[in-house]
Order: C-alpha cells, then sequence, then structure tokens
C-alpha cells in the first residue's frame, strides 16, 4: 500500500464512525436526486410541462439533455476545476433548476413564455442537472463505503417512490412545489454532508488517480443503453400522462433487484458488464415487441425496458463509486466520462422516437422495420464491446502500488510475533509469494491471500486494507478460482503445503 494510502487509512475508520449517522441523511438526499431526475426525464408528460403540448414539452426535453452532454463534456475537460469548486456549484445549480420550475409556474397561471425563453430555461436546468448528479458522485467517492450501496439502492428506490407522489396530484401547483422541494433537498443535502466530512479524508486534487479511459466499444454499448432509455422515454411520453406515471414507477422493480447482488455478494461475480449482458435480451425483446403492441401492451413494453435500464444504472453508480473512493480515482473526470455516452445515446434515441412517433408518424410494416434496424444496432454495438470489465478492473489492479508488507507487519504485531525477528511470519509471507507467484495472482489478491492464510475474515481484510467487504469478497472469490478450491482451510493447506 503506498505512503499516501497508508496515511489516509489511519483516519478513515474514525470518519467511517463519524459518518454514519449522516447515511440516513444522504439516503434522503440522493432519493430527492432521484425523483428530480426521473421528473425530468417524464417532464413532457407529468406537470412540470403540463401548460405546453407533448410534443414541445419532448423538443424542451431533447434541448435538456443534449445541455447534459455538453455539460459532461466540459466536466471531463475541466474535472480539476469542477472538483475543487463544486461547492460553488451547488447554490448555482440550485438558482438554474428552481428557474425551470418558475417558469412553469408561470406560463400555466399567468402566460406561456416564448418557445426560445423556455428552451434557453431548459438547456440551464440541463446544466444543473448534470452538476448535481456530479456533485453527488464527488460525495459518494469520498466517504467510505461500508454502506455506499445500500444507501444509493435505498435511496433510488425512494426516489422513485417520490416521483410518483410528486407527479400524481391533480394540482399542478402542488406538484410544481414538491418539485422544487425535492430539488432543494437534493442540493441542500449534498452540500451539508459535504460540509460534515472530516476535511482530512478528502483527498486533494493532485493526490487523485487518472481514471482508465473507456474504449470506444465500451463507449458505444454505454450509448446504445442510453438510446433504448430515450426511445422508450418519449414513447411513453407520447401515450399520455398516465403511461409516463407508470412507465416512470416501473423502475423500482429493476432498482429493488439491485439488493439481490449485495446480498449474493461474493457468491457471484458481478460487475457492470456482466449486468449490461443480464439486461440486453430484456431490452431487445421490448423494443422488437413494441411494433405489434398497442395500449396497456406497449407501456408494459416500455416498463420492462425502464426496469432492465433502471437496473442497470443504479449499479453503475455504486459500483463506480465505490471503485473511485478505493482506487483514489478522479470522480469527476471517470463520472463524466461514462455519463457523456450515456446520456448522447440517450438524446440519439429520443430525437429517433420524435421522428418517429410525431415526424413520421409510422406504423405497421414500416415501424416494424425501424424497430428491427434499432435492435441489430444495440446487439451489434453490444456484442462488439462483449460486456467485458475484466481489462478494465485489470487496469485499476495495476493503479495500486502494494505489495502487502505493511499490512503483513501490522498483524504480525497484533499476534505478538512482532517480538522476535518473526521468522514464522516471514516464512508466511514467502510461502504466499510462491502460491502468488505460481497461480499468478494479481498485487492486491497477494496481499489477501496473506491475510486468508492467516486466518483472517473478509470483514478484518476489508479494514485493514480499508476497502468494502464486496471488494475484498470479489478478491476472495479470484483467489478461489485461480487456486481451484471453495474453502480458506484448504488455501491455508496449500500455503503450508509450500513450507
Amino acid at each position: 500500500m503506498c505512503a499516501l494510502d497508508q496515511g489516509k487509512s489511519e483516519n478513515q475508520p474514525q470518519a467511517a464512525v463519524d459518518l454514519a449517522p449522516l447515511y440516513l441523511v444522504a439516503a434522503v438526499g440522493f432519493s430527492c436526486l432521484i425523483g428530480w431526475e426521473l421528473t425530468a426525464v417524464f417532464a413532457p408528460s407529468v406537470p412540470l410541462l403540463s401548460w405546453c403540448s407533448i410534443e414541445e414539452g419532448i423538443k424542451l426535453r431533447i434541448a435538456s439533455v443534449l445541455a447534459l452532454v455538453v455539460t459532461y463534456v466540459v466536466f471531463g475537460l475541466k474535472a480539476d476545476w469542477v472538483y475543487e469548486h463544486r461547492d460553488r456549484l451547488l447554490p448555482l445549480s440550485s438558482l438554474l433548476a428552481l428557474a425551470a420550475v418558475a417558469e412553469s409556474l408561470v406560463s400555466t397561471y399567468v402566460a406561456a413564455l416564448p418557445f426560445a425563453v423556455s428552451a434557453a430555461v431548459w438547456v440551464l436546468f440541463g446544466f444543473a442537472q448534470a452538476s448535481a448528479m456530479s456533485c453527488w458522485c464527488v460525495f459518494f467517492s469520498i466517504v467510505p463505503t461500508k454502506r455506499t450501496a445500500h444507501v444509493i439502492a435505498c435511496g433510488a428506490a425512494l426516489g422513485t417512490l417520490l416521483f410518483v407522489l410528486v407527479n400524481a396530484t391533480s394540482l399542478v401547483w402542488a406538484s410544481l412545489l414538491q418539485t422544487a422541494l425535492l430539488i432543494g433537498g437534493s442540493m441542500g443535502a449534498v452540500a451539508f454532508l459535504s460540509r460534515r466530512i472530516p476535511r482530512e479524508t478528502v483527498p486533494r486534487v493532485d493526490e487523485l488517480r487518472a481514471a482508465p479511459a473507456l474504449s470506444a466499444t465500451a463507449a458505444v454499448s454505454v450509448a446504445c443503453h442510453g438510446a433504448v432509455y430515450g426511445f422508450m422515454t418519449v414513447e411513453l411520453c407520447s401515450m399520455g400522462y398516465e403511461a409516463a406515471l407508470v412507465g416512470g414507477a416501473s423502475g423500482i422493480g429493476g432498482i429493488l433487484l439491485v439488493f439481490v447482488w449485495n446480498y449474493l455478494g461474493a457468491r457471484v461475480n458481478v460487475d457492470v458488464g456482466v449486468v449490461q449482458r443480464i439486461t440486453l435480451p430484456f431490452l431487445v425483446a421490448s423494443v422488437l415487441l413494441l411494433p405489434f403492441c398497442d395500449g396497456a401492451a406497449r407501456v408494459a413494453c416500455g416498463c420492462v425496458a425502464n426496469m432492465a435500464l433502471a437496473h442497470t444504472s443504479v449499479f453503475a453508480w455504486y459500483s463506480t463509486s465505490i471503485d473511485n473512493y478505493e482506487f483514489r480515482l478522479h470522480p469527476v473526470r471517470r463520472y463524466a466520462m461514462r455519463q457523456a455516452p450515456s446520456w448522447l445515446g440517450f438524446f440519439l434515441g429520443s430525437v429517433f422516437a420524435f421522428v418517429l412517433v410525431f415526424a413520421l408518424e409510422l406504423e405497421g410494416m414500416a415501424l416494424c422495420l425501424a424497430m428491427a434496424l434499432f435492435s441489430v444496432v444495440v446487439v451489434v454495438s453490444f456484442s462488439v464491446y462483449g460486456g467485458d470489465e475484466s481489462e478494465m478492473r485489470a487496469r485499476l489492479d495495476d493503479l495500486l502500488d502494494v505489495a502487502g508488507k505493511g499490512v503483513v507487519e501490522a498483524v504480525a504485531q497484533e499476534e505478538g510475533e512482532g517480538e522476535d525477528p518473526a521468522p514464522q511470519a516471514l516464512t508466511l509471507e514467502r510461502r504466499c509469494a510462491h502460491v502468488a507467484e505460481r497461480y499468478a495472482l494479481t498485487p492486491r489478491e497477494g496481499e489477501v491471500l496473506i491475510l486468508l492464510a492467516r486466518g483472517r475474515n473478509a470483514e478484518y481484510i476489508a479494514g485493514a486494507l480499508t476497502v468494502s467487504p464486496a471488494t475484498v469478497k470479489s478478491h476472495i472469490y479470484h483467489i478461489y478460482r485461480k487456486l481451484g478450491i471453495n474453502s480458506q482451510q484448504r488455501l491455508m493447506d496449500i500455503v503450508d503445503e509450500w513450507g
């Protein structure tokens, strides 16, 4: 473990204790963010844009999404500045987001503003949304990861319920007021939490590592997933208020499935690529079946796609945040690199759906051919990518300058083996080095191997290496697989045999 990480690890356990009461605030604040995001996604058919036609509302939302893409590109290029000035972005973003709510109030109860003015307001709304999500990613990337997955999953589920509650009312002014509360709650919570994090645990910008770049094939795959989301969103919105509300609420089904991965832990080896492979058949099926369905059946197709995409999105949220924390990756740059292609795909998918539904008004065989072509693009892009995250994980492991000596010495002292020259501890270390070389273990897996050979469990190893238990369990899974074993006792026997 590098000196920098060793210095921080001394403070991190205390930071985790200090932050424990704040995780509830984080879950509520993140739920406000998700409720706000869903309201923006389905804005053309919910009270936020009820003052204009659905067609005009979709145009405004497309303009907002384009602003999201541009913002993430700029954030990726100016990531250091954004990271250092994120506290200043929060109040500005809050005002810009609330401006869209105020514009809806004026247009609903006074007089509709010129469309150009509304478009400018929604462009700024897109910038505010990107800023808010980036700030939340920074927060989750600089706090201990023990509860990150549960906070994000619970917040996403609660946020979906908030979306329904906020938009289910028949009173437009009440819905707009509650939307403003979602915006204020999200921004206020992340600002409050950022100030409560112990400063000594927050890495400086020069301490952050550059994140491995997203490959071109992976970016295309992410963009195609975003395109399906954008397409289905426009489809649901074009079917009216009830379809949009049901479609947005359906995401909770995919979010609840995320808890399954948290429960299974190391018993399954899951990353974003695996989750994408699992959800791909559901996305393709919903796209192909759409032309043959009508009414409730067509809404059901949109719900299936939305559940699959919500599952992938929430899983990517917390896995990215955990990686950022544990590998000290630049959270702004890494989040922007992954969000830019996703929202670009959302933009293209929305435009494609708008053209099919409102410009060409395709039906019958023409719509079937268009959906078949769309499905082929999605499948081909994912086939080229393959959904394989192993190369990315290997590059993350290469970022770690670890040999395990500091941890082993600490454990040896704790066990009372540091009184003599500790020949037994050194022998164990050499045995583990031989085993690691023989079975081609990574440096991080070599660290975990030493502690496993000492009889330590996953929870202890997570604390010693300052990583999440889920990450330790993933390393244990890989070690067991490479050694061809299924128990810690068998691992200790193999290490002893090298003596």
